[in-house]
């Protein structure tokens, strides 16, 4: 399994307005991630999860006062089953975890799973969605951010709150 860390400000600049699109951004690179050689080019991969969510009511490409708009937490679960569903992956089980404790993410980390972040009022990152694929020997979890383009780590404890979907990768 290839981790992908692609970023919004790759997609930013396809032209079509997109705002607060970190959903679709970790939906492509979970798909990216899973389809590996049989992943379409990545932008053709972004456009196609961000059209589904927009169709499913699950994104919605709209800053309102900062405040409003992007990926449903509470749809999540629905728009990342339909995207694996869609791609072919219809083997592949995710589980709703809650809240973001750190028992239920080592335990999901053991299993081999990546883990779709939901992040509520972080201190950098604000509401926001992004990759967990492992984490390091000192604990540090091994984030695709939706930012940076590579490896972002950081401690559970300085994500905050939030919750996370469990993607079984080995089913």
């Amino acid at each position: 399994m290839k981790e992908s860390y692609l970023a919004t400000g790759r997609f930013t600049k396809l032209g079509r307005g997109f705002k607060r699109h970190c959903g679709p951004t970790a939906a492509c690179n979970l798909l990216l991630t899973l389809l590996g050689d049989r992943a379409p080019a990545p932008e053709a991969l972004f456009l196609a999860c961000a059209d589904y969510g927009r169709h499913h009511l699950c994104y919605v490409n709209a800053d309102i006062l900062g405040r409003w708009g992007g990926t449903s937490d509470l749809l999540s679960w629905a728009y990342l089953r339909g995207l694996l569903d869609r791609f072919g992956l219809r083997s592949i089980p995710i589980a709703w975890r809650q809240p973001l404790r750190a028992d239920q993410v080592g335990e999901a980390l053991d299993r081999g799973s990546v883990l779709y972040l939901q992040l509520r009022h972080h201190p950098k990152y604000g509401d926001h969605h992004l990759l967990c694929y492992g984490r390091r020997a000192d604990g540090a979890l091994r984030l695709a951010d939706g930012w940076a383009e590579q490896p972002v780590y950081t401690s559970l404890r300085e994500l905050g709150r939030g919750h996370f979907l469990e993607i079984h990768t080995n089913p």
